[in-house]
């Protein structure tokens, strides 16, 4: 599951939220319902401008497996008065719900810095085309209570690119990425 924050659907994501929901086992109609409370969060007569995509099949090697992806952008320009902050809390939220429903699956021990970095410099390369040797490492921190890494870089070119690295059934995840624009861009 994708949900993106965006200016305008146009425009690149500026902050993107990432949860593999593989080991979850929750039913499709249960995820695009949550995804779409996110589109009503200031409450007004009509949903924020947003795109929901879903894909779901089924995969045979032997053994059949099925799958769902999900994609949610939102555009924060057809908010009106509700701010960004807001919706990153409320996806904060559901991820919270969405691992708390999972209680019991093994989440995982904190990955080390070292392939916690090759994952969000992989993540923000792909999702923002920016070579990932390219991004230098401004800031670390490691949150030993939820197992995670963040990461703050800085590019050649001066934006900022964030990124939040977790682990979900022993693989590392990114859980989170952002970007920040660079100063002349303003």
């Amino acid at each position: 599951m994708i949900i993106n924050l965006t200016d305008h659907p146009s425009t690149d994501p500026e902050t993107t939220w990432i949860i593999t929901l593989d080991s979850l086992d929750i039913p499709v109609d249960d995820v695009v319902a949550e995804l779409e409370k996110l589109t009503w969060l200031a409450g007004n007569e009509y949903p924020a401008m947003s795109s929901l995509q879903s894909r779901q099949g089924v995969y045979n090697w032997g053994a059949s497996n099925s799958f769902a992806e999900f994609v949610l952008s939102i555009a924060s320009g057809g908010i009106g008065g509700l701010s960004a902050m807001t919706i990153d809390t409320a996806v904060r939220d559901l991820f919270r719900k969405l691992r708390e429903r999972a209680n019991g699956d093994d989440w995982g021990d904190v990955i080390s810095e070292e392939n916690a970095c090759q994952v969000a410099r992989s993540r923000i390369a792909t999702q923002y085309s920016v070579p990932s040797d390219e991004l230098a490492i401004q800031r670390t921190e490691t949150d030993t209570a939820q197992r995670t890494h963040e990461f703050l870089f800085r590019h050649a070119d001066g934006r900022t690119f964030g990124a939040i690295i977790g682990i979900v059934k022993d693989s590392p995840t990114c859980m989170r990425i952002w970007r920040e624009a660079a100063a002349s861009e303003g």
